[in-house]
């Protein structure tokens, strides 16, 4: 009891006027580190498997996706990818679905513009799912024409690797080529969390983005929401009214935890974006 009091007593007097204590960090074997360079060498092995692409510019300007380049109409996008990261590290989240309460307010937008500004983080990896079955878009977004659609994985006719494409080194997409006429019974079955589920484990991904349909409109999205561990929605400032936006959250927060909200196509702000966290 004796030492055991004296050593608070040292640690005391270091802490108030004394030297500053030291946290000592257990440093890996040598076996350790070996296994995890190779963990990390497999894994990117995985990613470089999957085809990249690289969508014209001439497209990406028009469909406004502008973050994939350092620039001052990428710096909104910039400021909404920076704050969802913090935002996903401070709750240890990595799922992350985009919806809106109505259609047309912005959300793919959105979501190609997270997805491609990620590409300018290399440390970070990140995959985009096309999961709004009815009226899927990320592919003409992108002006990409993938052998299969996301469906296909979903129900195992094709593997992740064959059907996603690679943005950049560390970000990929997986479309969805053609609407689906009953994409609840799809969304909602059990296995369509275990495909997910298998996609994070051997990929690894620190965030997973999800396009999903408007709230208000579809009820697959309820379904899909306790997949995920926060949402961002977007909102119209000539398309939303504040009703549908505090319906939406209030949807929402029954299944999931908001993310936050962005306000798009507001034209008394000078660039039409604004953040609410």
């Amino acid at each position: 009891m004796e030492k055991l009091q004296a050593a608070l007593a040292r640690a005391r007097e270091k802490r108030d006027g004394g030297e500053p204590m030291r946290t000592v960090r257990p440093e890996l074997s040598a076996r350790a580190k070996s296994r995890k360079v190779a963990d990390i060498e497999a894994i990117d092995g995985l990613w470089r498997e999957i085809p990249l692409f690289e969508p014209s510019p001439q497209k990406m300007q028009q469909s406004r996706i502008f973050s994939s380049d350092a620039s001052h109409d990428a710096s909104h996008f910039d400021i909404l990818r920076t704050k969802l990261m913090l935002e996903m590290r401070r709750n240890n989240w990595t799922r992350i679905a985009i919806t809106s309460a109505t259609s047309g307010c912005g959300k793919t937008t959105m979501a190609c513009n997270l997805i491609a500004g990620l590409g300018r983080q290399p440390e970070v990896r990140g995959i985009l799912f096309d999961l709004d079955l009815r009226r899927p878009s990320v592919s003409k977004f992108f002006g990409a024409s993938p052998v299969a659609s996301l469906t296909d994985v979903l129900e195992d006719k094709v593997p992740f690797a064959e059907q996603a494409m690679r943005l950049d080194t560390n970000t990929a997409i997986s479309m969805t080529t053609r609407s689906v006429r009953d994409p609840a019974k799809l969304i909602l079955r059990q296995h369509t969390a275990e495909v997910l589920d298998d996609i994070q484990a051997v990929y690894r991904p620190d965030i997973m983005l999800f396009d999903l349909p408007p709230v208000l409109v579809s009820d697959e999205t309820r379904g899909f929401l306790k997949l995920v561990d926060g949402v961002l929605i977007v909102a119209g400032a000539e398309t939303s009214t504040i009703a549908q936006i505090d319906e939406c959250e209030r949807e929402i927060a029954q299944y999931s935890s908001v993310a936050g909200i962005v306000f798009n196509k507001c034209r008394h702000m000078e660039e039409g974006y604004g953040y609410s966290y």
